[in-house]
């Protein structure tokens, strides 16, 4: 795509964009100043708000100044930190360099987000690091998975790279929100979403269904990784993170949201191609470029109407790991 280059986001990450989504970006942007001056009562007597009017201001977008701040108390990362104690994260630091999974982490620490200003230097390496072996010795059964080195960078850049809350926030998230076993050595719980979110595509949007199953394109080519790191890779960062202001708050059905608007958004696009392969690359590309990230939190929110997450996932959630994989 040719377009403006040499332009970054909040976060450090270099942008290419056209006249339009310039357009987008700034409308965001303004748009978030506005909320901040809403936000900044409850900044002021450093309480959030409460109830619906909490979850009001976090689906309008908690501005990127703050998140560091509502994130930390919405994930119940607060709560985890204060039961592990002040000192558990170094201690976990310690322990994590005898951990088998550490050659991993080495391999992966340069492949995280390589072109970001912050992630690749050696102070952006070196915290990343830490968040990541931290973890691994904080939840042995679990370990180190590929895909948490990019949740752990997108969080530092959000958090003011603070490599201890980015931890707590990190244990908040994979012990607390995401589905359980998400990041088990089988994805098991990855693969119940997968078959829930195409449950969900066949009800909201059967045309695009049919056409996906016509020419053997799962939903689990594509939104395994959606799942897995929450968008981080596919959507640009600031659009990740305003769909992670929700997901802190309301869970994993901000997921399933995101992606069928995001598959009912790019609809006309992927009903052209005849291929998976071709199909993979269009829904690729087009999510690059969702800097309207307003617009796709509306969408989420309002346009893909209501659906009975518990109803739907009891329906193809297996009594245990053989039958997920029977199913998949």
């Amino acid at each position: 795509m040719s377009g403006e280059t040499g332009i970054f986001d909040v976060y450090g990450f270099e942008l290419t964009v056209s006249a339009a989504e310039k357009a987008d970006r700034y409308a965001c942007a303004e748009y978030a100043l506005r909320r901040e001056a809403k936000w900044e009562p409850f900044v002021k007597s450093q309480c959030l708000p409460e109830g619906a009017k909490l979850k009001r201001y976090v689906r309008k977008g908690v501005p990127p100044v703050l998140r560091g701040w509502v994130w930390w108390h919405t994930s119940g990362a607060a709560a985890h930190r204060e039961r592990g104690g002040a000192t558990h994260f170094q201690r976990m630091v310690e322990a994590g360099e005898r951990r088998p999974c550490l050659r991993q982490i080495e391999l992966d620490l340069p492949r995280t987000f390589p072109r970001n200003t912050w992630v690749p230097t050696p102070e952006g390496l070196a915290a990343l690091r830490s968040v990541l072996v931290a973890y691994s010795a904080h939840n042995p059964d679990v370990g180190y998975c590929q895909g948490m080195n990019f949740l752990a960078a997108l969080l530092l850049v959000a958090v003011e790279k603070d490599a201890e809350r980015c931890f707590w926030l990190l244990v908040a998230l994979l012990e607390g929100i995401l589905y359980p076993k998400t990041y088990a050595p089988q994805l098991d719980g990855c693969h119940v979403e997968m078959r829930v979110l195409a449950e969900l595509l066949k009800a909201k949007a059967p045309k695009l269904h049919r056409h996906m199953e016509a020419m053997g394109c799962e939903v689990s080519l594509f939104a395994t990784d959606w799942f897995l790191v929450l968008f981080a890779t596919t959507l640009p960062a600031e659009t990740a993170a305003r769909v992670w202001d929700s997901v802190f708050l309301e869970g994993t059905k901000v997921l399933f949201r995101v992606a069928l608007a995001l598959l009912i958004m790019h609809q006309g696009l992927l009903l052209k191609k005849d291929n998976p392969g071709e199909l993979l690359k269009a829904l690729k590309d087009a999510n690059l470029h969702v800097h309207q990230r307003d617009r796709l939190m509306a969408a989420a929110f309002k346009d893909v109407g209501s659906f009975p997450m518990a109803k739907i996932r009891g329906g193809v959630e297996p009594s245990s790991g053989t039958q997920v994989h029977r199913l998949m």
